[in-house]
């Protein structure tokens, strides 16, 4: 039976791309309830939006989602911290009883584009370049990836060139070489899954 899972994150260029990013989530039966939710006037993903983006799926999308995954960026900061935050917001906002669909938080120290330096050789074919010196050993790691990908480029970067960049991966092993994406998939494949650094069910609560 396919699950339908509702992924809220932070802006345009995390709805363009994060569909072409777990699109081999497909062959597990987990569907991405498109579009992907993100806050309005590129407010940052708190609670209280959060929750409104929640309800409003909940009651508004028919069938109902299974499940609700939250995507957060850190922006560098400690993914543990920023987690702890959000879901004391959504524990605070009493979701869970509204709601029974689990709803799962997920952080990242850097986000999509730190998950881009998860495949090289795909990254390297869009560019049609070399990366350079940069250090992809552990892709979560690397410092701003987002600048760092600005310099590489020879066009602006933007949501639509995000999402081309995608469409280039590998996705299916991206999880191989990054920590908090395979935690972004951890999240979308079950249901209540053990505890792990940066991911937790705030309904479980």
């Amino acid at each position: 039976m396919t699950k339908r899972v509702v992924v809220i994150a932070s802006g345009s260029t995390e709805q363009e791309t994060l569909p072409h990013m777990l699109r081999h989530l497909a062959t597990e039966d987990i569907t991405i309830d498109l579009p992907v939710l993100i806050p309005p006037g590129h407010h940052d993903v708190r609670g209280r939006l959060v929750e409104k983006l929640v309800l409003s799926a909940w009651f508004g999308r028919h069938p109902r989602p299974d499940k609700f995954v939250v995507s957060k960026d850190a922006d560098g900061k400690d993914p543990q911290e920023v987690g702890d935050q959000l879901r004391e917001e959504l524990a605070r906002s009493k979701i869970a009883d509204r709601v029974t669909a689990p709803i799962l938080v997920t952080i990242a120290k850097w986000h999509l584009e730190a998950w881009f330096f998860a495949d090289v050789p795909g990254l390297r074919d869009y560019l049609g370049r070399d990366i350079g010196s940069v250090d992809v050993s552990d892709p979560d790691a690397v410092v701003n990836p987002k600048h760092i990908l600005k310099s590489l480029l020879r066009e602006p970067y933007t949501a639509a060139v995000s999402r081309e960049i995608a469409e280039r991966l590998s996705c299916a092993d991206l999880g191989r070489r990054s920590r908090s994406f395979r935690e972004l998939e951890a999240a979308l494949r079950n249901g209540r899954p053990a505890r792990q650094e940066g991911t937790e069910d705030v309904s479980a609560r």
